[in-house]
Order: structure tokens, then C-alpha cells, then sequence
């Protein structure tokens, strides 16, 4: 049986996340390690085949705003060469064993026709497309040619004539 994984969220990466930290949703909270009654965890995710720590925190009073922040966080960012407009989307996977995981893809987001279509990856497997946006799933382009008009064509009569 093939390892299963589930979307967790996607950003564009912003000058903040960027230089300081990347806030997760609150409505993704479950998805991630808990807490446990403290406010920071390291837990690891996969980008490409290498595991990356990341330090996981929560703030103590208040709004309970999660973020994927400090040195581990600024590693990642620096080692991916992300830039602000880059993709961040996080996976949660789980083994043939039942256990679970974290995997993440970092890239350039595209559009067409100003609709975002996915982000282009950068991976051990090449560019990979995923989308971002239900838009992608929607989106289809048929092109279809028509014959040539021939008979308005005087070109074409006259080649013809040849």
C-alpha cells in the first residue's frame, strides 16, 4: 500500500514570513503536534528527502496566533533561497506503517490570465504543479481551429491557378 498524504494549508510567502516567521492558521491547529499544555514544539517535516526541524509556537495570553518561527525556521528559508511571492504548502502524510508525517513544498507561484494555478516546486523529484486554488481545477482552455476560408482568400486562388 502507497504512503497517503493530505493537504494541510498553502501561503504566499510574505516579507514577514520571510525574515521572521511564518503564521500558521488557527483553523490548521489540529493538524499539527500539539501543544500540550506549554507553547513551543519542534517537530520535524520533509522537503524533498531531507527532514527539516522546525520550531513550532503559540503565544501565552491572548490570541492563541501560532507561528513556524526562530533559527530553524530562518534555516529552512535560508537554504530554499524563498523569496517574498514563493509558495509554502504543508502536507501531512501518513506511512505504510500508520504513522504520521509532515512534508513540505516551497516554490514560485504561477497565474494564468491573473488566476493562480499552482507553484512550481523545487524538489528532488523536478517541477512539480499543485494547485493552490479550486480555480486550477476549473480552469480548461479548448482551442479549436476552423478550416480556411478559401474562397475570400485571393492568395489562395491564385496559387492555385499555378
Amino acid at each position: 500500500m502507497a504512503a497517503q498524504s493530505k493537504h494541510v494549508f498553502s501561503k504566499i510567502l510574505t516579507v514577514t514570513d520571510i525574515k521572521k516567521r511564518l503564521a500558521v492558521p488557527s483553523a490548521i491547529q489540529r493538524s499539527l503536534p500539539p501543544f500540550n499544555g506549554g507553547h513551543i514544539v519542534t517537530f520535524q517535516f520533509l522537503h524533498g528527502t531531507r527532514p527539516w526541524p522546525i520550531r513550532y509556537t503559540i503565544r501565552r495570553k491572548g490570541y492563541k496566533k501560532s507561528v513556524f518561527s526562530g533559527q530553524l525556521w530562518k534555516s529552512f528559508v535560508i537554504y530554499n533561497s524563498l523569496n517574498v511571492g514563493d509558495g509554502f504548502i504543508l502536507y501531512i502524510g501518513q506511512g505504510e506503517d500508520g504513522s504520521s508525517y509532515y512534508r513540505v513544498k516551497v516554490g514560485r507561484e504561477i497565474h494564468f490570465f491573473g488566476i493562480p494555478q499552482g507553484i512550481i516546486t523545487r524538489s528532488h523529484q523536478g517541477l512539480l504543479r499543485q494547485p493552490t486554488t479550486p480555480y486550477g481545477a476549473e480552469l480548461d482552455l479548448t482551442l479549436a481551429l476552423a478550416p480556411p476560408n478559401v474562397e475570400g482568400n485571393s492568395m489562395i486562388g491564385s496559387m492555385a491557378r499555378l
